[in-house]
């Protein structure tokens, strides 16, 4: 099965279906076509009994950038305030749902940068194996935003209360190996090893019992995500307040106008 719709290469190898975010020149950033094309892959991925593990990588030299900002340009221009709710809760949670739900084994490949929302992504998925160049950013705070897709839930599950708190408040950059110690990523390999080490994985889990890895998928939701959609909810919630901040507008705008923003804290 091919299927290249330009922002997302789709391509089936036994069990194995990679989906390759294909925006390299932005780094991969999310746009709506993109967000809609990948939550329709893993949806159609999910009843495709012939599908039984899932990689989620990018084309280039980024995973992804997260959300597009230039996408978001007209909306700041003459005074205007972004409308962030509604974007988030269309596009963004219907993917991280879509990656949790999926029964199936998914493996995040991060051929290099995973920001903000493509952190998220990334956290979403069950497993993630690093190129020793990738790295990770919490990058929602450089433009006055919080965490979304998942990112105020997966973020602490994964490395705790205080290590979260410290990365989301921050946004430092997080290399790979950094990212294995704190427990981020499974494996860290070289940057040529990454395309057959993943493949390898994912084959070997391929041939395991599907059904029994869903089903401890499954379980593990039940334990620790079982609010995922309410929480999903609250995070739109709070990234429309957040969209509204003097301090979201000048990181969007510096950002877009080049230049380091100075924030006041509202």
């Amino acid at each position: 099965m091919h299927d290249n719709n330009n922002v997302l290469v789709v391509e089936q190898d036994g069990g194995v279906l990679t989906l390759t975010m294909n925006r390299p020149d932005t780094l991969n950033a999310f746009n709506r076509e993109m967000l809609i094309a990948l939550r329709e892959a893993f949806e159609r991925a999910a009843s495709d009994d012939s599908v039984r593990c899932i990689i989620l990588t990018g084309a280039g030299k980024g995973f992804s950038s997260g959300a597009d900002l230039n996408n978001l340009r007209d909306q700041y221009a003459d005074g205007g305030t972004p409308t962030l709710g509604p974007y988030v809760r269309e596009l963004y949670s219907p993917l991280v749902l879509a990656i949790r739900t999926i029964e199936k084994p998914v493996i995040a490949a991060l051929n290099g940068v995973a920001a903000g929302a493509g952190a998220s992504m990334a956290l979403a998925c069950d497993l993630r194996i690093a190129s020793e160049r990738a790295s990770i950013v919490e990058a929602f705070v450089r433009v006055g935003l919080i965490p979304d897709s998942g990112g105020t839930v997966i973020l602490p599950l994964l490395v705790g209360l205080a290590k979260a708190s410290e990365l989301a408040f921050t946004g430092a950059r997080i290399s790979a190996e950094e990212a294995l110690r704190l427990g981020l990523v499974n494996r860290v390999v070289g940057v040529d090893d990454l395309v057959p080490e993943t493949l390898k994985w994912a084959h070997e889990l391929a041939a395991l019992p599907t059904r029994a890895i869903g089903l401890t998928k499954r379980g593990f939701n039940h334990a620790l995500l079982p609010a995922l959609e309410e929480l999903l909810e609250y995070e739109a919630q709070l990234m429309e307040e957040a969209g509204r901040s003097h301090d979201h507008r000048e990181g969007v705008i510096a950002f877009l106008e080049k230049r380091t923003p100075q924030f006041t804290g509202r």
